[in-house]
């Protein structure tokens, strides 16, 4: 019995040693491999981002002051798109349709639009540029998140009927 128990404790010694040291792997996804960021759409959603949208989600995209607490309306500041905030939980359709659209609160039926639409401004390339930019300022473990949310919110197009 002594024998087993000091083999016991040699594997786990073992195990311990060969896993010391190793990064945390990222959350095991299932599907495509995430994508690498690409510096040139990171750079051009960048500048886009500051002549756009840096005047109320910050400079560095930090977002308002106090943004995760309503205002005297009920309603919240404009929030970060960097790593604190929660720009990262959606799917890239969702923040591609969030800029080019225009928003209202979504916990708050009828409110008025908080986030203006610039479809009419900004390019498709444009709104893709500074999602890009978005996703280079959060951890690859937020970015691993946000790529599954990405692959499991595409919808394919029904096939018409012939």
């Amino acid at each position: 019995m002594r024998w087993a128990g000091w083999t016991a404790s040699i594997l786990v010694t073992i195990l311990v040693a060969a896993c010391a040291g190793q990064p945390s792997a990222a959350p095991t996804a299932s599907g495509p491999p995430l994508p690498t960021l690409d510096a040139a759409q990171v750079q051009t959603g960048r500048v886009i981002y500051q002549a756009n949208c840096a005047a109320c989600h910050g400079a560095n995209a930090q977002g308002a002051p106090n943004w995760a607490t309503p205002g005297p309306d009920g309603l919240y500041p404009p929030p970060p798109h960097d790593d604190s905030g929660h720009t990262w939980h959606h799917s890239d359709r969702v923040l591609y349709e969030s800029i080019a659209h225009g928003m209202s609160d979504p916990l708050r039926p009828g409110s008025p639009v908080r986030m203006p639409a610039f479809a009419h401004k900004l390019s498709d390339g444009d709104i893709r540029a500074v999602i890009e930019y978005f996703k280079s300022l959060w951890t690859v473990e937020h970015r691993q998140w946000q790529w599954q949310q990405t692959v499991s919110d595409f919808a394919p197009t029904p096939t018409p009927p012939k």
